[in-house]
């Protein structure tokens, strides 16, 4: 009989994907993947759950709610692929100034690519699972019908040959029907929170981790007319847009409107609808495509998770580099994040923001 591979985390949304597939007749293995070890100093950045291993923790929910739905479950190790092929890209973007998604990357390189191999590699495997709020027809990418957990935005730059053997069980779910059959199950991980922060690294002290791979570089603090405010940690903390953890009081809260890499300076404004914080325009490059052929002219776009999508016209310039022009101003468009293209509900692609103004 053939199987499908479901890619259990630990948190509810996997959880239900599992069941789902069993009580629909598939004979189900769940994989549980292990991206990321601790280094030196945990403590410094996980403060009261730096004395467990993280993964350790989600691998024994994993393993309760596997033995309640009597389905065997085993572990992937990618620790060296994501290293090498999600967390160096993080720092090497974060130390050129940009702000990237490592999310996003860890879905194209790690879950939808190394991880989907794996699973199709094992004996009588002919489909592989996620908790994501996605939805496929085997050839388009989709949105879900839960538009607020809607992660197609972290999805875009996976690889559409991979899609005729995925499933995405939740699709037609929202996040309130799913914690409603967890409990109805009595999942002992039914109203476990859902994980935040990096993609298999977790909930952290963002600034402490961050340093303790890249050393702080302080600069100036300034408002656009170069009044000096104070002083920053290092540009590669901030990102365009952010509010919080600019602390230097007077008239705040502050925002951040520009990084200037050459001399240091971190630019902002303490007026949160300052023209600057908004931009019209944006020049993508690293461009993905989930369709075979040029985007339309006419689209919607993301800039951000569970932003409300933008209509805009596209204009390629090559094929590796794009121009979007909103139809409105769209707030905090960065260098380094994604750019997610749809049209209507099929999602295109999309690029890596190089530039916006």
């Amino acid at each position: 009989m053939s199987q499908v591979v479901v890619g259990m985390s630990g948190g509810v949304d996997s959880s239900v994907a599992a069941w789902l597939l069993k009580s629909q007749g598939y004979d189900v293995l769940a994989v549980f993947m292990v991206n990321w070890e601790d280094g030196v100093n945990p403590e410094g950045y996980r403060g009261e759950v730096a004395s467990g291993c993280q993964w350790e923790q989600d691998y024994a929910d994993v393993r309760q709610v596997c033995q309640k739905l009597d389905i065997p479950y085993t572990t992937f190790n990618f620790v060296e692929e994501y290293r090498k092929q999600v967390f160096d890209m993080f720092l090497s973007e974060l130390k050129a100034g940009r702000t990237p998604n490592p999310d996003i990357l860890c879905n194209q390189e790690i879950k939808f690519n190394r991880f989907i191999q794996k699973a199709l590699a094992l004996p009588n495997v002919e489909a592989v699972a996620t908790g994501h709020y996605a939805k496929t027809d085997g050839v388009k990418l989709l949105r879900p019908k839960d538009r607020n957990k809607d992660q197609t935005y972290f999805l875009h730059r996976i690889d559409a040959a991979v899609l005729p053997k995925v499933l995405f069980p939740l699709a037609d779910l929202t996040k309130d029907e799913v914690r409603e059959i967890a409990r109805r199950e009595e999942f002992p991980n039914a109203d476990k929170q859902d994980s935040t922060g990096i993609c298999f690294i977790g909930d952290i002290d963002y600034t402490a981790f961050v340093k303790q791979y890249m050393p702080a570089l302080p600069g100036a603090i300034e408002l656009q007319d170069g009044t000096i405010l104070g002083e920053h940690d290092g540009l590669h903390l901030y990102t365009i847009g952010q509010r919080r953890g600019i602390d230097i009081g007077g008239k705040g809260p502050y925002y951040v409107v520009r990084k200037d890499l050459d001399d240091n300076r971190l630019l902002v404004t303490n007026d949160e609808n300052d023209p600057l914080l908004s931009q019209l325009n944006c020049r993508a490059d690293q461009i993905h495509r989930l369709m075979a052929g040029d985007f339309p002219e006419r689209v919607e776009t993301m800039v951000r998770y569970r932003q409300k999508p933008v209509s805009g016209t596209v204009i390629e310039q090559s094929d590796s580099n794009l121009l979007v022009k909103f139809d409105e101003p769209v707030r905090a468009v960065t260098p380094g994040q994604a750019l997610a293209i749809y049209s209507g509900d099929q999602v295109l692609g999309g690029g890596i923001i190089s530039e916006a103004w």
